[in-house]
C-alpha cells in the first residue's frame, strides 16, 4: 500500500517532469484548457439564460396564474383550434373569484399592443394599453407611485381616465412637471391623466414601464372587439398562498369547464398556467437544445483527454530505461502507475484550472458587453475541477499501466 510520503513524492516528480519539457506540458495544457473553457461557456450560457428566465417569470408574482383562451406555450404561433375558441369574459373571472377558497384576486384585463398617445406638440406610439379593473394592481403587485389608480366609479361610469408608466410620462412630459391632472390624447380619444405607476422594471428586454391603463370598461368603449394578436384578453388570479396554487388551478379549470361547457372527457378551451408551469414548459422546450449544446462542448474536452494520452504515451517511452532503474532498484508497479497517473493529473488539472479562470473572465465579458446572460454557479465551478482531474485519470490510466507492466530488464535494455 502506498502511503502519503510516497503520494508527495510521486507528484514532486510529476511536477518536475512537467517543469523539465515546458512546451510539450504547455500545449497538453492547453487542450484540456480549450476543453474546459468551452463546457464552462457552455454551462455559464445556459445557466444564465435559465436564471434570467426564472427571474423574469418570478417578477410577474411567484405566486400569479395566468388564464386565457389559448394553451400555455412560448410560441406565437397559435392552432386554429385555438384561434376559434370563445374568448373569455369578465363575468368568467368573477365566477372564479367568488367559486373558489384559494383565491384572493382576480383581474381581468384587455391589452393593446401599442397605440398613439399626443401630449400638445410631443407624441409617443410604442406604449401598451391595458384596460384593468381596481383589483388589478393588489393582484399583480403593481402599485401607483403618484395620483390614484383605477376606481370601482372609474369603471361603472366608463371614465376616461388613465394611469401612466414611467416611460410614457417621461417621453410626453418635461422632468419637473406634474402629468396628474393634464389630459392626453390616446388614440384620438382624451383622457385625463389620475396617477403614475411606480417603476416595473423589463421583462424579457421589453419594458413594463411603457403601459397605460384604463379602466376596462372604457377600454372596450373603444375597442368592443378582441382581434388577436393586437388585443388580448385575459385573467390574472391570486392564490391565497403559494401553497394554494395547484387547488386555485383545480377550482379555475372546474369553474371554467362547466361555464364554457366542456364535455367529460374533452380537453380544455382555454389555458391555466402558473410561475412553475411557465419554468417546466421552458425547460422541456430547452433541455434537448442545451443537452446538445454540451454534448457538443464535450467533444472539446475529450480532445483535450486525447492529447493527454498521447503526450503521455511519449513520456514512457523516452523515460522508459528510467522507468527500469526505478523498479531496479525496488519500485513497486504501483507507485509507477501512480506517479504516472499523478502527472496526467497535474497536467489536467492546470489545465482546469485555467479553463475555470478563463471561463469566469469569459462570462464577465459576456454580461458586459452582450446581450447574452452568463452564470457560473458553484457547482459548475467544482464540477470543472473534478471533470479536469478525471480526465487526467481516464486518458492518463492506460500509459501509466503500460509504464508500470515494462520489464524492468527489457526496460534497462531500451536506448
Amino acid at each position: 500500500m502506498m502511503t502519503f510520503d510516497d503520494i508527495k513524492e510521486s507528484a514532486a516528480m510529476a511536477w518536475t517532469t512537467v517543469r523539465a519539457n515546458k512546451l510539450r506540458s504547455s500545449l497538453t495544457i492547453l487542450g484540456v484548457t480549450v476543453g474546459v473553457l468551452t463546457v464552462l461557456s457552455m454551462v455559464s450560457i445556459i445557466q444564465g439564460l435559465n436564471k434570467t428566465f426564472a427571474e423574469q417569470i418570478e417578477s410577474l408574482g411567484s405566486n400569479t396564474i395566468f388564464v386565457n383562451k389559448f394553451s400555455p406555450s412560448f410560441s406565437p404561433q397559435k392552432t386554429q383550434e385555438e384561434l376559434q375558441r370563445k374568448e373569455l369574459t369578465i363575468e368568467d373571472a368573477e365566477a372564479i373569484g367568488q367559486e373558489s377558497d384559494f383565491v384572493a384576486g382576480v383581474a381581468p384585463f384587455i391589452r393593446k399592443i401599442a397605440e398613439t398617445v399626443r401630449y400638445r406638440e410631443k407624441q409617443t406610439e410604442t406604449p401598451v394599453i391595458i384596460g384593468v379593473t381596481p383589483d388589478y394592481n393588489y393582484t399583480v403587485s403593481q402599485f401607483v407611485d403618484e395620483g390614484r389608480f383605477v376606481t370601482d366609479i372609474d369603471l361603472q361610469e366608463r371614465r376616461n381616465v388613465a394611469v401612466l408608466g414611467r416611460d410614457v410620462v417621461k417621453a410626453l412630459f418635461a422632468e419637473t412637471q406634474d402629468p396628474i391632472g393634464e389630459d392626453v390624447k390616446i388614440g384620438g380619444n382624451v383622457y385625463r391623466i389620475v396617477g403614475v405607476m411606480e417603476d416595473l422594471g423589463t421583462f424579457f428586454g421589453q419594458s413594463r414601464d411603457n403601459s397605460i391603463f384604463v379602466p376596462l370598461t372604457t377600454f372596450q368603449k373603444y375597442y368592443p372587439e378582441v382581434r388577436f394578436p393586437d388585443i388580448v384578453f385575459a385573467i390574472i388570479v391570486r392564490p391565497v398562498s403559494r401553497a394554494d396554487v395547484p387547488d386555485a388551478i383545480a377550482d379555475i379549470r372546474d369553474t371554467l369547464r362547466r361555464r364554457r361547457q366542456v364535455p367529460l372527457g374533452a380537453p380544455d378551451s382555454f389555458g391555466v398556467s402558473s410561475q412553475d408551469a411557465l419554468l417546466d414548459i421552458y425547460n422541456q422546450l430547452t433541455s434537448a437544445t442545451y443537452l446538445v449544446l454540451t454534448a457538443i462542448s464535450a467533444v472539446a474536452l475529450m480532445i483535450g483527454g486525447i492529447g493527454v494520452m498521447n503526450i503521455m504515451l511519449v513520456s514512457v517511452t523516452e523515460r522508459t530505461k528510467e522507468i527500469g532503474i526505478r523498479k531496479a532498484v525496488g519500485a513497486t508497479r504501483v507507485s509507477i502507475l501512480t506517479q504516472f497517473l499523478i502527472e496526467a493529473m497535474v497536467l489536467t488539472g492546470i489545465g482546469g484550472l485555467l479553463g475555470l479562470l478563463l471561463g469566469e473572465g469569459l462570462s464577465l465579458i459576456i454580461n458586459a458587453y452582450s446581450p447574452l446572460p452568463a452564470y457560473i454557479p458553484v457547482w459548475a465551478i467544482l464540477m470543472g475541477l473534478f471533470v479536469s482531474a478525471g480526465i487526467g485519470i481516464v486518458f492518463g490510466l492506460y500509459p501509466a499501466w503500460k509504464a508500470s507492466s515494462l520489464d524492468p530488464i527489457e526496460a534497462l535494455r531500451f536506448e
